[in-house]
């Protein structure tokens, strides 16, 4: 159990747009420590951030509430 049922996030999960990685419409790079930039601000890829954009069914064991706060001031909240 631990997964939560939620809906797919597809306006800022991450998808492929040809070779680019895109979240929205920001082009996304990923370093090799899996750390993400977007739009020139770098973001710590911790496997709660990674669970909230990559998975349809998140596990709410993963996520802290330094993901959320990411998520939700950055991502989720217009800024791609």
């Amino acid at each position: 159990m631990g997964r939560s049922k939620r809906f797919h996030d597809t306006k800022y999960g991450i998808h492929k747009d040809g070779e680019q990685i895109m979240i929205g419409e920001s082009p996304v790079f990923i370093d090799t420590d899996d750390n993400l930039k977007i739009k020139g601000t770098a973001f710590r890829g911790t496997g709660g951030l990674w669970e909230l954009l990559t998975c349809k069914n998140v596990n709410m064991h993963l996520i802290g509430m330094q993901d959320l706060k990411i998520y939700k001031k950055n991502i989720d909240n217009n800024q791609c």
